[in-house]
């Protein structure tokens, strides 16, 4: 699990925001988004065994100020958190934090006129994201696709851990309500 660089997240047709996330074509992890918490809440598990892997908490109940701190919970080992930044109001922009609080990489939404485009004309244009190093250099994409509920192609390269940035594309798809 979290071998290879190319991931898909698969909202599912429910109540609530629940996901699918494979590698390979093959299913690796369901999410659930946990209902009526003050604080936002998600459990991801393993779909062959069906035993949590990893688990999201919000470290407060404001939305706007919150991170979300992933952890796996077979070895209790902190991944790191996805934090909003403040810019993040008029084009999504994520910070992600990890195991020590330093940031490893920013979620950017694509450009500026999408972000326009698909607040102010037309929410059918798929949202995309870039995932950008600390120093500028692109280490992965989240591009979503047109279809009945949101999907999401993630691609993985260089020095980040594709766990997080698996995880924090359904974070910010969910909180977004993308």
């Amino acid at each position: 699990m979290f071998d290879g660089s190319r991931y898909e997240v698969r909202q599912k047709i429910a109540i609530g925001n629940k996901y699918v996330v494979s590698e390979g074509g093959e299913e690796i992890l369901a999410s659930a988004q946990k209902k009526l918490r003050l604080k936002e809440d998600f459990r991801f598990e393993d779909v062959d065994t069906g035993e949590e892997a990893f688990r999201v908490k919000a470290d407060s109940v404001l939305d706007t100020s919150a991170a979300y701190d992933v952890e796996d919970s077979r070895s209790g080992e902190r991944v790191g958190s996805v934090k909003r930044s403040l810019k993040s109001m008029l084009k999504h922009e994520y910070q992600l934090l990890g195991p020590d609080g330093d940031v490893v990489a920013t979620v950017k939404e694509d450009s500026w006129a999408r972000a326009l485009v698909r607040r102010w004309v037309t929410t059918l244009l798929p949202f995309a994201y870039v995932v950008e190093a600390p120093d500028g250099t692109e280490v992965g994409r989240i591009e979503g696709a047109f279809s009945l509920r949101d999907r999401y192609s993630v691609t993985v390269s260089g020095d980040v851990d594709p766990r997080l940035v698996v995880i924090a594309a359904v974070v910010v798809d969910a909180i977004e309500e993308n």
